[in-house]
């Protein structure tokens, strides 16, 4: 029965993962939450615990890429890469739980789906404390809820209010269902009901290209292991090179991965690869790049030499967050081009010429576009998008996976098409309404040749304004709820 106390919600926040890709079971993400909701409700010594193993299971499976970056590509034995893995784990769950224990405090009596101001309290808190994960530690854009929305008819809120509009549907739902829990059979039903509503699969939107752009994506798929050795430098050229002879005749377009040689920009090295290239095709690359004595991880236009800086770094990956006394102490805090500068919010996007017309394009790599404000801001006047990134560090892990489908919500909220070119898949060509069009398969190497729509497409309501009003939303509404609740509790 101790063992039950554990287990239970360290399954019910396990099983919360499955609704994402790769697994798609989207229906487990409401009774997750429900089951966490339900818990830190009920006044009793257990609700810490539960709130405790629920993110533990939650976070530890939802993030063990963590661990294949660290252990396979970190160079450090197991011991050591787990130790790393459970002190991220451990600074995510301690993010994520301090928040939610506002709902500990009394503020409300008798907590009930029928007092319609408490539903919106609790959500409301939970979609600030999303905010909060997302602020903190540079970050955590990992596991939005509202990500499963995804093919649904649920993500036409995307364009309105982004994925944390998705997120505020998914908390309510799931806190309707937590407080009828074993009280309510027919308020559970419904909501139940509601749930499979919102999750009715959507169907593909026809693809209309009304001026396409000939491109081509290649995707090398190199060993990470031996990038930086100076053995392995000639055959990452060769291999860039030999897969540019399969590049399309018509192409007019073609993107190379995050940073994928050895060296940088300004080096002798680059530029006698680049005078290998086909020179009449704009090259986009990634590259690392120096500013100074600074080194950034950059997009580069090939053609132009304009260059875009990566904003939000992979802590513990391309620096060291608070710590940098580390560096040195662990292979795999100090790794090659491992200390590296953010590029500033304020950057312009990359300009392109086709058919002696300028369009603009949005440059984000990696990490970048996981965060919606950073795409939204640059996006408010481009023709389309650029995502450049090397998923080898997630291994065969879950993390490709989800990388794609942020991608793809990216596109929705934006109204943009995506030119998707990592190192070793998944790179995807996706429309402006989220659809996949073309896709080469993880761990392939090959030479995506397609095409896409670069006409203008008017701004979202989401892109103009949308992405701060579901928490606007939620402090007006738990400062509302609050008030009255206290009004209520004055006047018994």
């Amino acid at each position: 029965m101790q063992i039950k106390r554990y287990l239970t919600p360290f399954i019910f926040g396990l099983i919360g993962i499955l609704s994402f890709a790769p697994f798609s079971i989207k229906p487990l993400i409401f009774l997750s939450y429900a089951y966490l909701i339900n818990g830190l409700l009920r006044n009793n010594k257990d609700s810490f615990n539960k709130l405790l193993y629920w993110s533990i299971g939650h976070w530890g499976f939802g993030m063990s890429w963590l661990i294949v970056s660290v252990y396979y590509y970190g160079n450090t034995n197991i011991a050591v890469s787990l130790l790393i893995f459970l002190l991220l784990i451990a600074i995510l769950t301690l993010v994520f739980s301090a928040p939610l224990l506002l709902l500990k405090i009394n503020l409300f009596n008798n907590l009930t789906y029928r007092n319609f101001y408490t539903i919106l309290y609790v959500s409301s808190i939970f979609i600030l404390n999303e905010w909060s994960m997302y602020s903190l530690l540079n970050g955590v854009p990992w596991l939005i809820p509202g990500i499963i929305f995804l093919d649904t008819i649920s993500q036409s809120i995307f364009p309105i209010l982004g994925v944390a509009g998705g997120s505020y549907i998914i908390y309510i739902a799931s806190t309707i269902l937590g407080l009828s829990w074993k009280k309510n059979k027919k308020i559970s039903a419904i909501t139940l009901g509601f749930i499979f509503l919102l999750l009715i699969p959507v169907s593909d939107e026809p693809i209309d290209k009304h001026t396409p752009l000939n491109i081509s994506i290649i995707q090398p798929s190199t060993d990470p292991f031996l990038k930086y050795e100076n053995s392995y430098k000639e055959k990452i050229e060769n291999n860039l090179i030999r897969l540019s002879e399969e590049i399309d005749k018509n192409t007019d377009l073609v993107i190379f991965p995050e940073a994928e040689l050895p060296y940088a920009f300004e080096s002798r090295e680059f530029s006698l690869f680049r005078d290998k290239l086909v020179n009449s095709k704009t090259i986009i690359s990634g590259s690392w790049h120096f500013e100074g004595s600074k080194l950034f991880n950059s997009m580069v236009n090939l053609k132009t030499n304009q260059i875009y800086n990566k904003q939000h770094l992979v802590p513990f990956g391309e620096y060291i967050p608070f710590i940098p006394s580390l560096r040195g102490l662990i292979d795999f805090f100090d790794m090659p081009m491992s200390n590296v500068s953010h590029g500033t919010d304020n950057q312009a996007n990359i300009d392109f010429t086709h058919n002696k017309k300028k369009y603009t394009i949005s440059p984000l790599i990696c990490y970048d576009i996981a965060f919606g404000n950073t795409v939204r801001k640059s996006n408010i006047s481009s023709n389309f998008i650029i995502n450049i990134s090397n998923d080898t560090w997630f291994g065969n892990s879950i993390g490709p996976y989800h990388h794609l489908s942020i991608a793809r919500v990216r596109a929705l909220e934006n109204n943009k098409w995506i030119i998707r070119a990592t190192n070793d898949g998944f790179s995807a060509v996706i429309s402006n309404k989220g659809t996949i069009v073309d896709k080469l398969d993880k761990g392939v190497s090959g030479v995506l040749n397609s095409s896409i729509d670069i006409t203008y497409n008017p701004p979202t309501a989401y892109t103009t304004g949308g992405y701060d009003m579901p928490y606007y939303l939620a402090l007006m509404l738990v400062f509302i709820s609050v008030i009255i609740n206290l009004c209520i509790k004055r006047r018994s």
